[in-house]
Parts: structure tokens; sequence; C-alpha cells
């Protein structure tokens, strides 16, 4: 493969991750996220350094785990008022339906 082909990398199969630029997408969401934040509160900067941090940081955690890293870590850290439905007892051995 010359150098032309490896700039143009077409995904080679249906179930890759969606990417933004050179992240997956979820990494890329916090960035954006922190520059949002950045642009209401007038210091651009300062949250996209503070965004570049987080994102490599939450990709680090997330390497080597379960592409749904996130939405897992989010169903068992959030309160059940995010919408997340909460777990039934333990204690509960028989369901109904």
């Amino acid at each position: 493969m010359s150098d032309i082909d490896l700039k143009y990398v077409i995904p080679a199969r249906l179930d890759d991750p969606p990417k933004f630029l050179w992240w997956d997408f979820d990494v890329a969401i916090l960035f954006m996220g922190c520059m949002v934040i950045g642009i209401m509160t007038n210091q651009t900067m300062t949250f996209a350094g503070l965004g570049v941090v987080v994102a490599m940081s939450y990709q680090k955690l997330k390497a080597g785990r379960s592409r749904a890293f996130g939405l897992h870590a989010l169903y068992w850290f959030l309160p059940t008022s995010f919408g997340f439905r909460i777990t039934p007892p333990s204690a509960v051995r028989e369901f109904i339906g």
C-alpha cells in the first residue's frame, strides 16, 4: 500500500464505531461539550484544553473495554431520575410477565 492508500481508510465492517475526525464519537462528544461550555463562558481556549484532557483521559479509561462502556457507567452511577430504569431488588426471585 502506498501513502495515498493509507490516507483514505474506508471502514471494512458495518459494525465499526462511528468516528469524528480521529476520535470515537462518544469521546468527541465530551470534547465538544467542553467547547460549548467554553464558548458560553467566553473562555474558549481554556475549555478547549480541558476538553482535550477530558477526551484523552476517557479514551484511555475506555481502552480494552466494551464499546458501550460509557453507557454502562451511566447506567450504574447516575440516579434513576435521569431515565435509566432501576434494577429490581435482589430478594425478588420470580417475575410475572
